[in-house]
């Protein structure tokens, strides 16, 4: 009996494997279940900007193009699957996308970051017929959340078909939860420090908790490390708040198993990683309704929103968490339970590959 050969998919990421960014660590997720859970599929990266400086992207661009003419010749690629943000990646996706049609390669769109309610509108004429037509002449595209998928109907009409809902997924939490010994109530932040994800904002707001005594804070992540540190110390709350940039998987675990409370205050997202992980520890979220955020956090049942930009309201919600334990522990058992019934990997992949397989016709 002849052996059928695995359905094969190229993943187009950003800087590779174990890099820094939403993209790529959801797609280490996807590689390792597909490999260790889907027999019938091979998947392998596609580095297409590279960890380094930027001036080196144009090179890594090129060698990405070249990997993708030479997997195409050797019968080593069924589906290019293309991860696109706003700016620089969407015209580079752009361009892998019209050489991948070129080639005869299917290929799907999937919109990740931020900035792509403003980049689209913005953007040049050419770039927007080539961004317009990297999506109209896809197999699928992917979407995080509801605001994305009207985004993509306003730019694009007639692939309303072609549209799919599937948010970002994590892997279940492989450790515990660990109570405070001594009782106080942690709360934790992950992501790039600065005015996007509202870390400004976050500081005053903790400094309008200077008054108790029964919390602690650990701000975590790269940016504006040492202009965090010194609004912390300015405000006199510095012996409560851990500044300690970039963490690894490892580190933002221990973070996350050692907190209780979880806040995100940015003004522009997609729908981040950080928000599921927490989830997955079970932890009380406080957030901000931007992007698919509000399609994942519900006010009052499996976290908390309040308005971006709101010092005020941030600390109104952080103080009710601090105070309400039995809140705070409702709130990150609801979160803990919707992780592991939607925004698991395994539920993702199982998906996902279903929308490969339709994508190329199989």
């Amino acid at each position: 009996m002849t052996k059928t050969r695995p359905f094969r998919i190229l993943i187009a990421t950003p800087f590779g494997e174990h890099q820094r960014g939403g993209i790529d660590r959801l797609t280490d997720l996807i590689v390792e279940d597909v490999r260790a859970s889907h027999g019938d599929l091979m998947i392998s990266r596609l580095v297409t900007r590279g960890p380094g400086a930027l001036l080196a992207s144009p090179v890594v661009f090129a060698q990405a193009l070249s990997a993708l003419w030479t997997a195409k010749r050797s019968g080593h690629v069924d589906l290019l699957h293309i991860n696109v943000a706003a700016g620089g990646s969407a015209v580079r996706k752009a361009i892998l996308a019209r050489f991948a049609q070129a080639l005869g390669i299917p290929y799907i769109v999937h919109l990740h970051g931020s900035r792509f309610q403003q980049f689209w509108p913005s953007a040049g004429p050419r770039t927007r017929r080539w961004v317009d037509r990297m999506f109209a002449e896809s197999s699928a595209v992917i979407v995080l959340g509801n605001v994305w998928s009207e985004l993509v109907r306003a730019h694009v009409p007639g692939i309303e078909d072609k549209i799919v809902v599937l948010p970002n997924a994590t892997a279940p939490a492989c450790i515990g939860h660990e109570p405070a010994p001594d009782g106080r109530a942690r709360i934790s932040f992950l992501g790039e420090l600065g005015q996007r994800k509202g870390t400004p904002q976050l500081i005053e707001a903790l400094g309008l908790l200077a008054d108790r005594q029964d919390w602690t804070a650990t701000i975590a992540g790269n940016g504006q490390i040492e202009e965090t540190k010194a609004r912390a110390e300015q405000l006199g709350i510095i012996d409560r708040v851990k500044v300690p940039g970039w963490l690894d998987a490892a580190a933002t675990n221990d973070v996350l198993r050692s907190s209780d409370i979880f806040v995100l205050p940015s003004f522009a997202e997609n729908l981040p990683m950080s928000i599921l992980e927490a989830f997955a520890f079970g932890l009380a979220v406080v957030a901000t309704p931007v992007g698919a955020v509000s399609d994942v956090v519900r006010d009052g049942s499996n976290g908390l929103l309040v308005p971006t930009g709101n010092v005020d309201a941030l600390s109104s919600a952080l103080r009710r968490l601090i105070a309400d334990r039995s809140l705070r522990t409702a709130l990150g058992a609801a979160a803990k339970v919707d992780h592991a019934t939607k925004y698991e990997i395994g539920t993702y992949t199982t998906r996902l590959t279903e929308i490969w397989k339709k994508a190329a016709g199989l």
